[in-house]
């Protein structure tokens, strides 16, 4: 009886250690096929990551060139800035490819601040709109327009542009922040310098008070149709309610205008802190022309890339307090949200 009783133990000890074997064995060939899987799906994303970067260091040669394409543009002289472009490309954008073309952003074809008001291109043939920002899904101008055989040019003059609306409605907002992000990214260099300039700036504290004022063109000329710009003693004002509110670190201050940057230096102290540009602008007042004129400033491609690198830190202080312009709906799209807001509502001028 007890010799039974041990053949029955061996036989189920041997079944459990078959079992266990089997189940050991499927777990091996289980993580062998897993890693399989994994590497193969490691090279397709290596093979994919290898044509960008190829396509971002060289050329067009990797891009396909037989979709629809729009190459956007404006066929009229204006006095845009950088973000008067901006506000109005965006807008543009987002129509051509919700009608299935590929958008291709471009200030070469026509008269502008980049080019100096003159029917010519910038030095290398550059589309000044790629000095700043990536096109669309990485193609360039250039490219697209030695490449692609549909092609058509567009006048972008929108009705329905992210300005005034934008500043309250935070569905509207983050839905240009999206757009903005995927299709018309600043470019990494320029992103780089100005976090560069942060931290020299604000010695990695994130408590800044961020201040967007204009002043030249719109004070002399109060141009018709355009915001009307609050007076610099109630900025200053409003400024030191909200730093007694909130015990901020620093205060950074945009404007082009000089004299309003001295009252501001004389009122706030040392917590304000501002780019210090190389460019002397030099605005005559009585004269009463538009900034875009100027010639410190027309074709002054450093000093529009200060300009951008002023709206990208705006965009990411914590709190902002500013008048209504092109470069401060720019702040708004570029920001990933503000805590405090306050934008001044005054009307237009007439």
């Amino acid at each position: 009886m007890k010799i039974k009783s041990n053949k029955v133990f061996t036989i189920l000890f041997l079944q459990l250690l078959f079992f266990q074997s089997l189940l050991l064995l499927i777990f091996i060939i289980k993580r062998i096929n897993i890693k399989l899987a994994f590497d193969k799906e490691f090279l397709i994303q290596y093979k994919k990551y290898n044509l960008i970067k190829n396509f971002l260091n060289n050329s067009g040669s990797f891009q396909n060139y037989n979709y629809n394409f729009a190459i956007i543009t404006r066929n009229f002289n204006c006095s845009n800035g950088l973000f008067g472009y901006y506000v109005a490309y965006i807008s543009c954008l987002h129509k051509y490819l919700n009608n299935g073309f590929i958008p291709i952003l471009d200030l070469s074809l026509f008269p502008n601040i980049f080019n100096q008001f003159k029917n010519k291109s910038l030095e290398n043939n550059d589309n000044p709109w790629e000095l700043f920002f990536n096109q669309p899904f990485d193609y360039k101008l250039k490219y697209v327009k030695k490449y692609a055989k549909k092609i058509k040019y567009v006048n972008c003059n929108p009705k329905n542009r992210p300005d005034t609306n934008i500043y309250k409605n935070n569905l509207l907002l983050g839905f240009w922040h999206n757009v903005a992000i995927k299709y018309i990214p600043i470019k990494k260099e320029i992103i780089d310098e100005s976090v560069n300039y942060r931290k020299r700036l604000f010695n990695n504290s994130n408590n800044v008070l961020g201040v967007l004022i204009r002043g030249t063109d719109y004070i002399s000329m109060r141009p018709k149709g355009h915001p009307i710009q609050p007076d610099p003693k109630t900025v200053i004002k409003d400024i030191k309610e909200m730093d007694k509110s909130n015990k901020y670190d620093y205060i950074f201050l945009a404007t082009e205008d000089n004299l309003i940057k001295k009252k501001f230096i004389s009122s706030i102290g040392k917590k304000l802190k501002y780019i210090k540009s190389n460019e002397n602008l030099k605005y005559n007042y009585t004269k009463k022309d538009y900034l875009a004129f100027n010639n410190d400033v027309k074709g002054n491609i450093n000093y529009i890339k200060i300009y951008l690198i002023n709206i990208i830190i705006l965009s990411k202080c914590l709190d902002i307090i500013c008048s209504r312009t092109a470069g401060s709906v720019g702040a708004f799209i570029l920001t990933n949200g503000f805590r405090n807001i306050k934008v001044y509502f005054l009307g237009r001028y007439k």
